[in-house]
């Protein structure tokens, strides 16, 4: 049997035993195009001369998948010495979106060797840390002329006290985790502040307009809407932020400290501190509580700053009224 190629006319020499009822696919040699013949006895005798069809038509080519796009180089890397899983994760979690890579730690005395061995730009210290204390390490770090580069964060808590000139740079409280470190990394410039994404505004429905007015006759005058009276307006109290710290190095830090003695009363009373604020009497309800944490606070500020102000009190009240609103 002789096939001919439909493009290129190139003829072919097939065995009839070789095509089966359904006929068969052929490749040209020439041209390489695929197509089909069937057995003479299959076609119209009319057209048993010619037997050949139009070319099969290739399969269209499976374009591939859409690579996922590769997600951005870190800027910086943080070490996490934290011994609450939790904590540490929120923390990891917030410093991921400012492509900040981070590695965990439960201990202290491991945070202090993995410093020591790859410095990181950044190292967030936990408060309650085994084997070795955030102030210890801080001072230990500080203190070390090759690791002045490393920008360190304290989570401090009343037990443990300021390490003097030698502490970490910034001090956060345990209520303020994981957003406060927000403004720490802006302010140390370190990673990249992730945009916000903004959701477009609904557009609002647009009022009808009202319909012509009838012209009044000109006898008929309309007389003018009485003026209203004016409404006073009632200023909404400010925002309870963190007050501005003093330029008196002294003052400043017994609001520091204060802030943190108040902190961790609130940490372990939560309870109690809530029903406090319902009732406006946080100063009576928590005063137990404050009183231990006062000892603490007078050992560290002198008299002559505490005959001033109560800086427990005012922080106590700060707090409250911020929760509150």
């Amino acid at each position: 049997m002789i096939a001919a190629c439909p493009q290129c006319q190139t003829r072919f020499r097939l065995a009839k035993e070789k095509i089966g009822p359904q006929g068969a696919r052929i490749r040209c040699s020439s041209c390489q195009t695929i197509f089909r013949v069937q057995a003479p006895e299959t076609l119209p005798a009319a057209t048993l001369a010619e037997a050949r069809l139009s070319p099969v038509a290739a399969p269209a080519p499976v374009p591939p998948p859409p690579a996922a796009p590769k997600p951005l180089p870190p800027l910086a890397r943080a070490l996490i010495v934290e011994s609450d899983p939790e904590v540490a994760k929120g923390i990891a979690d917030l410093l991921r979106q400012w492509r900040i890579a981070s590695e965990i730690v439960e201990d202290g005395g491991e945070g202090l060797l993995r410093i020591f061995r790859t410095p990181p730009e950044l190292a967030v210290l936990g408060a309650g840390l085994a084997s070795l204390t955030a102030p210890k390490l801080a001072e230990i770090v500080r203190r070390t002329a090759e690791l002045i580069s490393v920008k360190l964060v304290r989570v401090a808590v009343a037990d443990e006290p300021p390490a003097g000139d030698h502490d970490a740079e910034e001090m956060l409280e345990p209520a303020d985790l994981p957003a406060g470190l927000a403004e720490i990394l802006e302010r140390f410039a370190l990673g990249a502040k992730p945009s916000a994404a903004i959701s477009p505004k609904a557009s609002l429905p647009m009022a009808p307009k009202p319909a012509a007015e009838t012209a009044r006759p000109a006898s008929k005058p309309v007389p003018a809407p009485p003026t209203p009276a004016p409404v006073a307006l009632v200023a909404k109290p400010a925002a309870f932020a963190r007050p501005v710290p003093s330029s008196d190095p002294d003052i400043a830090a017994a609001e520091r400290l204060a802030r943190i003695a108040v902190s961790d009363v609130i940490l372990y009373n939560e309870a109690k501190f809530a029903a406090a604020v319902a009732s406006g009497n946080v100063a009576k309800a928590l005063a137990s509580e404050l009183e231990e944490a006062r000892q603490h606070f007078n050992s560290r500020v002198s008299q002559v700053l505490r005959q001033k102000r109560d800086f427990l009190i005012e922080e106590l009240e700060r707090r409250a009224a911020q929760r509150k609103s």
